[in-house]
């Protein structure tokens, strides 16, 4: 059944206060963002967004946490007929580079109270326990497949991998120039590779002719 114009609308505000948020975290921060302000920039009455997101600020990192996550499992799905080792790089690369062009690390949120927020809410929480789960099963799998060295301790293995998604957010006094969405995630997944490669099979000596 097609949703009502009303459902439409509804949904269209929502989508709206949810960029407006976006722009204001960029602009300030998560413990700055004010609802009042908000409600001004999208041109809604504050009850107005209370009704689309009750539990203020808490819901709306929650909805941005969830927009996120499930356009990481859209774009990785595409993945699914690479070896495991490319399918974990490959999910690599698709968080870093979405968190740097929507600019989620404005709202840090990777950091505990973030996580304890999205911990709070059944849907993100799902969302953040589905990760894991695929993340822990590829480098299982990457590891007896040969791709990973098998002298590396998995559970450290999944918290670099944790550790490298929060790259976007390091860094941000930095004189380096900012880079790209695309440059970040590939250097990310440049070094994170280069660190579970097997070690190299030593070649053996030229045979003496007898």
């Amino acid at each position: 059944m097609a949703p009502s114009l009303r459902q439409r609308r509804r949904q269209l505000l929502r989508e709206e206060i949810l960029e407006a948020t976006h722009r204001l975290l960029a602009e300030r921060g998560y413990a700055a963002l004010s609802m009042d302000e908000l409600a001004a920039r999208v041109g809604v009455s504050k009850p107005t967004l209370y009704s689309q997101f009750p539990a203020g600020k808490e819901d709306l990192v929650a909805a941005m946490a969830a927009q996120l996550l499930e356009q990481v499992f859209a774009d990785v799905g595409s993945l699914s007929g690479q070896s495991p080792l490319e399918q974990l790089l490959g999910l690599l690369h698709t968080i870093v580079r979405l968190q740097v062009e929507r600019r989620t690390t404005a709202m840090q949120l990777w950091m505990p109270e973030i996580i304890a927020i999205l911990k709070r809410n059944p849907t993100t929480c799902e969302h953040l326990r589905r990760v894991d789960r695929v993340v822990v099963e590829l480098v299982r799998a990457a590891v007896a497949a040969g791709e990973i060295d098998p002298a590396v301790d998995i559970g450290s293995v999944v918290r670099v991998f944790y550790a490298l998604i929060c790259a976007p957010t390091l860094g941000q006094l930095s004189i380096a120039e900012l880079p790209g969405p695309s440059a970040m995630a590939d250097t990310v997944v440049a070094v994170f590779r280069r660190g579970l490669m097997p070690p190299a099979t030593p070649a053996l000596p030229p045979r003496t002719p007898v």
